[in-house]
């Protein structure tokens, strides 16, 4: 094996372990928003469900905490690999 492929074979491992940080932090951050939801906490379901489209409400709040958990898990994902090294 030459030094390049071997190179090149660790960068594609480090990029792989900080898509895995992503989808962990994007499966977490759906649960939490889902939990959210489900519990009423905050109240904050009974005021969406007030909103003149409460499931397009409910879809992007899921979505945008379990993006904002997805990059901060593969920030630190990717802090952690560097840290590493």
């Amino acid at each position: 094996m030459t030094p390049r492929r071997h190179d090149n074979d660790y960068e594609r491992r480090k990029w792989r372990q900080v898509a895995g940080h992503f989808g962990m932090g994007a499966a977490f951050g759906a649960l939490f928003a889902g939990i959210v939801l489900f519990n009423n906490y905050f109240g904050l379901s009974s005021v969406i469900a007030t909103s003149e489209a409460p499931t397009l409400v409910r879809i992007i709040f899921v979505v945008g905490v379990a993006g904002s958990f997805a990059f901060m898990a593969a920030i630190t994902g990717f802090l952690f690999l560097v840290h590493e090294d």
